[in-house]
C-alpha cells in the first residue's frame, strides 16, 4: 500500500465518519436530524410526480370549491329577489319562510362582506324590503298562519 492509497483511505474514513457523527448529532431546538433530511429529501426525489399532482388536484378541488360556494351565493341572492317579488306583490308568508329567507340574507351578507369586488347591488333594496316586512309582521303578529278549520 503506497501513500496514495493510505490518503485515500484516511479521506473515506472521514467522510464516513463525518456522515455518521452528523447522523447522530440532533439540536433540540432546531430538530435538525440528517438521516430525516435524507430520507425527506430522497422521498420528495423519488415521489416528485406524485407530488406534483397532488398538488393539482388540490388546487382544482380548492377551484370547485369556490364554484360551488359562489353557486349557492348565486342561489340565496336568487331566492332573496323572489321572495321579496312575493311581498310587492301581496303575497303573505309564514313566519318559518321568513325565518329560511333570513338565513340566506344571513349567508349572502356574510359572503359580501368577506368578498368586496362581489356585485352585491342587486339584493340590497331587496333585503332591506324583507327585513322591514319581518320586522313589521313581528311587531303585529300578523304572520300567514294556516288555520286548521273543520270540514
Amino acid at each position: 500500500m503506497d501513500l496514495r492509497e493510505i490518503v485515500e483511505l484516511a479521506q473515506t474514513g472521514i467522510v464516513g465518519f463525518l456522515i455518521v457523527i452528523l447522523g447522530t448529532i440532533r439540536i433540540p431546538k432546531l430538530d435538525l436530524n440528517f438521516w430525516s433530511w435524507l430520507a425527506r429529501s430522497l422521498g420528495r426525489a423519488i415521489n416528485k410526480e406524485e407530488i406534483e399532482q397532488l398538488k393539482k388536484l388540490t388546487r382544482d378541488f380548492e377551484e370547485h370549491l369556490r364554484i360551488e360556494e359562489k353557486e349557492k351565493i348565486r342561489q340565496a341572492r336568487q331566492r332573496i329577489l323572489r321572495f321579496n317579488d312575493e311581498i310587492l306583490f301581496g303575497k303573505r308568508h309564514s313566519k318559518e319562510h321568513f325565518d329560511e329567507i333570513l338565513e340566506d340574507i344571513d349567508t349572502y351578507e356574510k359572503f359580501c362582506e368577506g368578498n368586496p369586488d362581489y356585485k352585491n347591488n342587486k339584493a340590497m333594496l331587496a333585503i332591506r324590503t324583507i327585513k322591514e316586512v319581518y320586522e313589521e309582521c313581528t311587531k303585529t303578529h300578523d304572520f300567514l298562519i294556516y288555520e286548521n278549520k273543520k270540514r
